[in-house]
C-alpha cells in the first residue's frame, strides 16, 4: 500500500467532553474498510501512521486513542509498540477467547493497558474477556431495542464501563445515560436541536452583531475596531493572539489599531469569527468548536486545491466554520443567517443548495464521518485527487493544535 488514511472519531463522556478518539484506518477510498485487506496489516498501518506519519500527539493531544486489534496483532503483542498511557486496546468482535488470547490480554492488563471490547454481543465462552475488559462498546444500531440496551448494564459486571456507539440523536444519548452508559460515540452532538423561540444571551447577541459587521461586503474596519475596543476582554484576546509565537511577528504589538492593520481584513474577519464562535459555543460540547475549526481549515485547503475563479480560501474557511452555527445557537440555519451578512453563495451553501462551495463542505463532512464511498464520489466531482485529502487533513490538524497553543 502506498497510502495510509487515518481518521478519528470523538468519544465523549456524560458531560459531553472528549474522553478519547477512536483512530480509524482506511486502506483507500473504495469503502469503509477494504474486505480484501488483511486486518492485521490494517492495524499495523494505524500504528505506524499514528506514531510516524501523523504523530500520536497530533491525532489525540492528551486524550486516549482507541485502536482496533485483530487476533494476530494481539498474538504478536503489537499493542506493546504503543504507549500504555495513551492507548485503549480495542479487541474486535471477531477475536475468539482462546487460551492464547486470554494470556495476551492478561499481559496487557499487567502492563497497564486499558482493554475495550468492540461491537459487543453476549456469546458463550466470552466471560473471561468480559472480566478483564475495562470498557465494552454496544452498537446502538445493532442493539436497537431499548430493553436490550438497558439489559446490557444489568448483566455485565459493575467494573465494566459501557460505551454506546453510533448514537445518532440527543434522545438516544439521554437514553444511554439513563441506562448507565458512561461513554458515547456518534454524531448526535453535531445535529441541531432546534428551538424556534430560543432567545440569545446578551453575550451571544453582541458576538452575532460583530460577526455581521466583519462579514459585510463593504466592511468598515474602523467601526469593527471601535466595537472591539469597547470590550477589554476582546482587546486582551486579540493582543495575546497576535503576539503569540504561532503568528511569528518579530516585534511586540501593543495597541489595537496596529494589531488590526497587521492582520488585515481577512485576518480580522477570521479572528473575530473564531472568538465569536468560541463565546457562542461555551454551553455546548467542546468538540463542536473543534469540529467547526477543523472543517474551516479543511474546506479552505480544498478550495486552494480547486483553483476556482469563483471561490476564495477565505470563503472556504467561512463555510466550514459557520456550518455548525445552527447547532451552536439551537436555531434553524435560515434564522441564524438573517443575523449574519454573508455573501449569497455562502448563504446558499449553508442552507444546503447545490453549488461548488456546498460540494466542498459535503466532501469534508463525508471525510470526517468516514463515509469513504461519498468521499471518493465527491472528490471526483470536484476533480481533487483523493490522496491529497490526507495531507490536507494532516495540515488542518497541525493548524488546530497550533491554535490551541496560542489561544
Amino acid at each position: 500500500m502506498e497510502e495510509v488514511f487515518i481518521g478519528r472519531q470523538a468519544i465523549l463522556d456524560q458531560q459531553k467532553k472528549v474522553y478519547a478518539y477512536e483512530i480509524l484506518f482506511r486502506s483507500g477510498f473504495q469503502n469503509a474498510f477494504d474486505p480484501n485487506l488483511d486486518g492485521n496489516v490494517a492495524t499495523q498501518s494505524v500504528m505506524v501512521g499514528a506514531m510516524l506519519d501523523f504523530g500520536m500527539k497530533k491525532l489525540v493531544s492528551d486524550r486516549k486513542a482507541f485502536i482496533n486489534f485483530t487476533e494476530q496483532n494481539l498474538l504478536n503483542r503489537a499493542p506493546k509498540l504503543l504507549p500504555n498511557e495513551s492507548v485503549v486496546v480495542e479487541i474486535l468482535e471477531t477475536v475468539q477467547a482462546t487460551p492464547e488470547i486470554l494470556e495476551v490480554v492478561r499481559e496487557l492488563k499487567e502492563a497497564g493497558y486499558k482493554i475495550a471490547l468492540d461491537d459487543f454481543v453476549l456469546s458463550p465462552g466470552y466471560e473471561p474477556l468480559i472480566e478483564m475488559a475495562d470498557i465494552i462498546k454496544v452498537d446502538f444500531r445493532i442493539t436497537d431495542s431499548p430493553k436490550e440496551r438497558k439489559k446490557m448494564r444489568e448483566i455485565l459486571p459493575s467494573h465494566v464501563r459501557l460505551l454506546a456507539e453510533k448514537i445518532e440523536t440527543e434522545e438516544e444519548f439521554q437514553q444511554a445515560v439513563d441506562f448507565g452508559y458512561v461513554f458515547f460515540q456518534g454524531y448526535f452532538f453535531c445535529k441541531p436541536t432546534v428551538l424556534h423561540q430560543r432567545k440569545l444571551s446578551g453575550n451571544a447577541l453582541s458576538r452575532m452583531r460583530l460577526l455581521k459587521e466583519v462579514n459585510r461586503p463593504d466592511v468598515d474596519f474602523t467601526a469593527v475596531t471601535k466595537v472591539i475596543s469597547s470590550d477589554t476582554n476582546l482587546v486582551h484576546k486579540l493582543l495575546t493572539f497576535i503576539n503569540s509565537a504561532g503568528i511569528g511577528l518579530s516585534n511586540h504589538v501593543s495597541n489595537l489599531k496596529q494589531a488590526t492593520l497587521l492582520l488585515g481584513a481577512t485576518g480580522v474577519r477570521r479572528w473575530v469569527t473564531l472568538i465569536s464562535l468560541q463565546t457562542i459555543s461555551e454551553d455546548k460540547p467542546s468538540e463542536l468548536f473543534t469540529l467547526s475549526l477543523l472543517r474551516a481549515k479543511f474546506c479552505e485547503l480544498i478550495v486552494c486545491e480547486l483553483k476556482s475563479k469563483k471561490l476564495t480560501p477565505d470563503t472556504g474557511f467561512l463555510v466550514g466554520i459557520f456550518s455548525l452555527l445552527d447547532v451552536l445557537l439551537s436555531l434553524p440555519m435560515d434564522e441564524v443567517l438573517k443575523e449574519v451578512a454573508l455573501a449569497d453563495d455562502l448563504n446558499a451553501a449553508l442552507l444546503g443548495d447545490d453549488n461548488e462551495l456546498r460540494r466542498v463542505l459535503d466532501l469534508v463532512i463525508a471525510y470526517e464521518q468516514g463515509d469513504w464511498d461519498a468521499v471518493l464520489t465527491r472528490a471526483k466531482h470536484l476533480n481533487i485527487a483523493p490522496d491529497h485529502l490526507k495531507a490536507n487533513y494532516d495540515t488542518a490538524l497541525e493548524w488546530y493544535n497550533m491554535l490551541q497553543r496560542v489561544s
